[in-house]
């Protein structure tokens, strides 16, 4: 994909694009800029303390040494410091492994397993509302699995015992819900009613969708899904898309992009081309050529953006530095069906070899009590900032801060080494960078915290 770049310094990059005239972006203050030959040595030359240098390419000289420091906010950000007692706020609770469709490439056999036993989930819900109310915040429950559609009165009891329990604590508590979308119209009648925002996967058309996202029994499911979505939209719930993209799909992005753009109402549809594990193994799906998505990416944005709505991918951020490439690392408070703490939505089970990565505690089967390996959490977050340092030469480094850690570790990815998904990352943020100095991203994720200056 021809993108090239260089760190001068820690802060700032030279990065470039099959030749085309370079971009000086330095992340961690939002700044970039076209700029020649001539005005590059001049400023490499300023970043080495020459004022002269700096007047001359029309910086003054503190401007130049502010691109070169990290604000002490960001180093807060990098290195946060674990609290002495666990108080989280938000529980993600992963109700049941069961599921009611049999996707080809479920990273975590969705399907067979056991619920969640309710004095675990009870004792999480109590622990995340009473220090949200300790603490005078907002609470949040999200609800993941499998999908709750497979456990459906155990869902309705937990939507009603967070309500209840809410209001008795006189805390605002927001819930979401991460979802498959194929429901009856009553289930999705009441999603509408009591939840606030939900991410519903469809991979896009009916030829697409249904070939991967199947019934137990092989049956296809998208009308049912589009169905919830109708439902879904006329009860005033937020939604956002989630699509798998695979190698045999690929082809069709555009095409499928289009099609969600005339048939829901989401503002924001999120593209990720597919990691092989869990099932995807078995069925011998292959992920999309980083280059080949890059293109069909670029082709499918400008359409979702003629619909005036918003494709995105994951690893593709420019609103500031990110501490890792998602929240596991503070981590994040979600409880599996059987009672394991997780800081990663996709390591669910205990019998996943990942588990002991990613699992830092547990509940009590009766509820009597949380137990947090603090060894564990210390060592989640020190592999978040090998991860992130080991990529320190990347201008990509505080979008992505080194990228899922789930598949880092999984494939045996090293720090600072390359894959397929750092050159999707990379090449669709040097877009981001591109047109934002251009002008022409309508939907501006992160515009107002870019500048353009002109350079001779």
């Amino acid at each position: 994909m021809g993108i090239s770049w260089q760190a001068l310094g820690d802060t700032v990059f030279l990065v470039s694009r099959d030749g085309d005239r370079p971009l000086l972006y330095a992340p961690l203050q939002g700044f970039v800029l076209e700029a020649n030959d001539a005005y590059v040595d001049r400023f490499r030359t300023a970043l080495g303390g020459d004022e002269d240098a700096a007047r001359a390419i029309g910086l003054e000289p503190a401007t130049v040494a502010e691109l070169a420091r990290v604000p002490d906010e960001v180093r807060r950000t990098f290195d946060p410091v674990w609290p002495e007692v666990f108080e989280p706020t938000s529980v993600t609770l992963f109700l049941t492994h069961k599921c009611t469709l049999r996707c080809v490439y479920c990273y975590c056999e969705g399907g067979a397993g056991r619920d969640i036993d309710w004095p675990v989930l009870e004792r999480a819900v109590r622990f995340a509302l009473g220090n949200a109310t300790r603490l005078g915040r907002d609470a949040r429950v999200a609800f993941h699995g499998g999908d709750v559609g497979a456990c459906w009165p155990l869902f309705r009891r937990a939507v009603e015992f967070v309500e209840a329990e809410s209001a008795a604590a006189g805390v605002k508590t927001s819930m979401s819900i991460g979802t498959n979308g194929f429901y009856t119209e009553e289930q999705a009648a009441y999603i509408a009613e009591h939840i606030a925002s939900a991410t519903v996967s469809i991979d896009g058309t009916p030829a697409v969708h249904d070939r991967s996202r199947i019934t137990p029994g092989g049956g296809p499911s998208l009308a049912t899904v589009l169905r919830s979505l109708a439902i879904f939209e006329s009860g005033g719930l937020s939604y956002s898309i989630r699509m798998t993209v695979t190698a045999e799909s690929l082809p069709a992005l555009a095409e499928s992009v289009t099609y969600l753009c005339e048939n829901t109402h989401a503002r924001t549809i999120r593209a990720e081309p597919l990691y092989a594990r869990g099932r995807a193994t078995a069925s011998h799906l292959q992920a999309p050529d980083p280059e080949a998505f890059v293109a069909a990416y670029r082709e499918a944005r400008a359409v979702a953006e003629g619909y005036g709505r918003q494709l995105t991918y994951s690893g593709a951020r420019i609103s500031g530095p990110a501490p890792a490439f998602c929240s596991f690392a503070r981590p994040t408070f979600g409880v599996t069906p059987d009672g394991d703490l997780t800081c990663c939505y996709e390591i669910l089970h205990p019998e996943d070899p990942l588990a002991a990565e990613f699992f830092y505690g547990h509940i009590e089967p009766d509820g009597s009590a949380i137990v947090v390996d603090e060894e564990r959490v210390a060592a989640i977050r020190a592999g978040a900032k090998s991860r992130r340092l080991g990529c320190a030469h990347c201008f990509c480094v505080y979008a992505c801060a080194g990228d899922c850690a789930a598949k880092s570790i999984d494939s045996g990815r090293r720090a600072g080494e390359s894959t397929g998904r750092c050159e999707i990352t990379r090449a669709l943020v040097y877009d981001m960078l591109e047109r934002a100095l251009a002008g022409e991203d309508p939907t501006k994720p992160s515009g107002e915290h870019l500048q353009r200056l002109e350079s001779s």
